[in-house]
């Protein structure tokens, strides 16, 4: 126990803040953090699809993003729900990530 390093949860914390899953590695937590990773990716190549989505319905319309913003955003429907519910489960996600990071050296 002696030869090894004493981690900080801090900085596991802030390393997963800088890239998600990072500091569950950092806690020795390999697989946990390769999973955190790799549904980071998929999610934001999610949202990503669903703002594009969104876009090309604001240039088929001629519409900016500031002008949608001023109107209501329910004429989008399904696709306005969706980015909206999927940018609210992204930073509870996040926000659980970065204390799991913490957690995972703390607890030891």
């Amino acid at each position: 126990m002696e030869g090894q390093k004493k981690r900080s949860a801090w900085r596991a914390a802030i390393l997963t803040v800088v890239v998600p899953g990072l500091g569950q590695a950092y806690a020795g937590r390999y697989d946990r953090g390769l999973v955190i990773l790799a549904i980071t990716v998929f999610y934001g190549f999610f949202i990503l699809q669903t703002a594009t989505l969104m876009e090309a319905h604001l240039l088929a319309e001629g519409e900016t993003l500031l002008t949608w913003a001023r109107e209501n955003f329910v004429r989008f429907g399904v696709n306005g729900l969706r980015l909206f519910a999927c940018i609210f489960l992204a930073i509870v996600l996040y926000i659980w990530v970065i204390v799991d990071a913490y957690l995972s050296v703390a607890r030891g």
